[in-house]
């Protein structure tokens, strides 16, 4: 009959593929039972809706099945408490009203379940819709990974400079901005992982003064991982819209993306379909509309998880070209893009007002 030991010694060997620590020394093994030949592993997980928890049970699975005697395993899983998480991801400090976001009145969050699917298109051209409605608009470009705002916003190069030990960030269009990308070397790879992802975004919340703001736009990394999870703890967010294309494996991403909101209690602002059809001249002069990437995806995905639907953004190279010269397309507000995002932002706004009303999570106003 195997051992504790060899049990724990066999689980060693499984790391948690997003923190690369192995799962006991992230304190995730919450009980082994041995009964005979069969052994049962609780596995704690950091959050409920876990992208990686079937990677990881079937991790354990093969690890501990390798140890002599064992012939049968089965894995429960677990929910870790705040306490637990606190000790992988450091205590989350509030943050300083007075140095950071008080005067920050919505704070919008841009995700989506998978990357390749325009959401920082969607985050830098909701930002323009919604200043050219009149709003005092910031977006920060959260994607550590793949910080591509300043490109967007025609800012390559820029830099943001210090007051009173805060970072001012850089205007365009009206728009304050800032991005990971204004803090790295050009061309250097950004890889931090884990704690380091959690306390790099935790201190880019407390250092840049963003004045008086009506909307602050936040464009999250795609997925499920780290840096998401973080802004969503850290940052007060009034709200979060999700970027999918009509694609089926897109909107098996989104529905783990939605969970993990769902789980921290972030409200779903509702789901905007990107590149949804393709509008080109047929052969008999006339206008036809293509759905290059399928049809209805979006709306049917929002039906089912009961969100709204926010609406559609065609498949334009104008929107390729215009973010190739840093000049969003929905600057425009006559286009049939400036008028899809001036509608999308209009819902927002709509939104956002009646969670203010509410007594929604954003901060008091000064």
């Amino acid at each position: 009959m195997p051992t504790r030991e060899e049990i724990m010694e066999a689980l060693k060997k499984v790391k948690d593929p997003e923190l690369g620590r192995s799962l006991p020394d992230l304190g995730m093994i919450r009980d082994v039972k041995i009964d005979g030949d069969k052994v049962i592993v609780t596995v704690a997980l950091t959050i409920a809706g876990c992208p990686m928890k079937k990677r990881i049970s079937d991790d354990v699975k093969k690890a501990v099945s390798e140890v002599p005697g064992v012939k049968e395993v089965e894995v429960e899983l677990t929910t870790m408490t705040p306490e637990e998480r606190e000790k992988i991801f450091g205590k989350k400090k509030p943050i300083d009203e007075k140095k950071a976001l008080k005067d920050v009145r919505h704070i919008i969050a841009v995700a989506s379940g998978k990357g390749g699917v325009g959401k920082t298109t969607v985050a830098v051209n909701l930002a323009v819709a919604l200043a050219k409605k009149g709003y005092k608009v910031g977006i920060l470009d959260a994607d550590i990974y793949g910080p591509n705002v300043p490109l967007l916003m025609g800012l390559e190069g820029e830099r943001p400079f210090t007051r009173d030990n805060l970072l001012i960030p850089p205007e365009r269009y009206g728009i304050k901005v800032m991005s990971f990308g204004f803090l790295a070397p050009e061309g250097q790879a950004i890889i931090w992982r884990g704690p380091l992802v959690h306390r790099a975004l935790s201190e880019l919340a407390e250092v840049v003064d963003w004045g008086v703001l009506d909307f602050l736009v936040v464009d999250l990394p795609p997925g499920t991982g780290d840096a998401p999870l973080t802004v969503a703890q850290v940052f007060p967010l009034r709200g979060v819209v999700i970027v999918t294309t009509p694609q089926k494996v897109a909107i098996s991403d989104v529905v783990r993306s939605v969970d993990m909101f769902n789980e921290l209690g972030t409200r779903i602002f509702g789901i905007v379909e990107n590149m949804s059809y393709l509008k080109t001249i047929g052969p008999d002069g006339k206008e036809q509309i293509i759905p290059v990437f399928g049809e209805g995806g979006g709306e049917k995905l929002a039906r089912d998880l009961r969100v709204p639907f926010l609406g559609k953004i065609p498949l334009d190279p104008d929107i390729a070209k215009s973010g190739e010269v840093g000049k969003p397309a929905a600057l425009d507000p006559e286009s049939e893009i400036g008028k899809a995002f001036a509608d999308i932002a209009e819902k927002i706004v709509k939104a956002s007002l009646e969670f203010e009303k509410m007594g929604s999570c954003g901060l008091k106003k000064a």
